[in-house]
């Protein structure tokens, strides 16, 4: 897949997505189906997106995205597109009009065969851009339009916005199923203070890239560089041990049956189920043994559903 930052280059008989695409979830797929359905053999399957959400404000793109830019490229690539432009959604971008944007970029620079974009798609300053207008433009000046309808899995629909409700209030197993694949964070692990350790449960303390999940205990996996491990993540502030007005949220993964030095090192943790929510004990003595009834159910859970 080739990777670009503008729109200089060009791609025989392209067909181009447009959006967030953040954690590219089930109602995405759809759409990136759509777009290789429509470039066909001897056309290009592309994506349009943005380094930042174009709704998320600036201390929101820290802590509330679903999925890096990074990750949302692997994933891109893993479904056959081709080409992807990672765009600068500043002031300039922003403020172009959506009958600029079409005729100016899509038809004038890329030289579209098509466009595939979900249902209510909105463009252009304002958000004054619709489906309609698209379509209506896409007749005058030779480009097919395909609304893709909203995916529903049950009675839920598949958006971005309710896939972050469902994260923090701990809901994993049904973000997996609206996602169609694991929910993952992923940082560079930090020093920690030594605690896990001390209760015989070493862990891995690190500063996810997406939203965190609600305080709590969670079975997961994790990959250190070295293949995917079963574990245990903590999310929370260490209410047990808290000194009085630290109320910094952390991650502490514990890979079970492995010891080793990961500080300084990038890991990825993969989130199936939420155990339990976060509880103060009123002995370090306490809490280990609840670890290890922890440790327990989670390694039923994983053997019960090897990937």
């Amino acid at each position: 897949m080739k990777i670009l930052s503008d729109f200089s280059e060009t791609f025989p008989g392209l067909v181009v997505g447009i959006g967030n695409f953040d954690g590219v979830h089930r109602g995405h797929r759809e759409i990136i189906e759509a777009i290789k359905k429509l470039a066909g053999p001897d056309g290009t399957p592309g994506i349009i997106t943005f380094q930042r959400h174009t709704r998320l404000s600036g201390e929101e793109q820290a802590n509330k995205l679903l999925t890096t830019v990074g990750q949302r490229l692997d994933y891109f690539q893993d479904a056959g597109i081709a080409a992807c432009w990672v765009i600068n959604f500043n002031n300039d971008f922003a403020d172009q009009s959506p009958e600029d944007f079409i005729v100016d970029t899509l038809v004038g620079q890329l030289g579209i065969r098509g466009v595939c974009i979900g249902e209510g798609f909105r463009f252009g300053v304002g958000r004054r851009g619709t489906v309609a207008m698209l379509t209506e433009m896409g007749r005058e000046y030779d480009f097919q339009v395909r609304e893709i309808p909203t995916v529903r899995v049950g009675e839920r629909e598949v958006r971005s916005s309710i896939i972050r409700e469902l994260i923090k209030g701990g809901n994993l197993e049904e973000v997996d199923t609206l996602l169609g694949h694991d929910y993952c964070l992923t940082g560079q692990v930090i020093k920690g203070r030594g605690r896990g350790e001390s209760l015989g449960y070493p862990t891995a303390n690190f500063h996810p890239e997406q939203l965190v999940p609600g305080d709590g205990v969670y079975i997961c996996r994790i990959d250190a560089g070295f293949g995917e491990l079963p574990g245990m993540l903590y999310v929370g502030t260490r209410p047990t041990f808290r000194v009085s007005g630290d109320l910094e949220v952390i991650a502490e993964a514990h890979i079970f049956d492995w010891s080793g030095i990961l500080t300084g090192k990038r890991i990825k943790v993969c989130l199936y189920k939420k155990l339990r929510k976060d509880i103060t004990f009123n002995h370090s003595t306490d809490l280990s043994l609840q670890i290890s009834k922890d440790e327990e159910e989670a390694r039923r859970y994983i053997e019960g559903n090897p990937k």
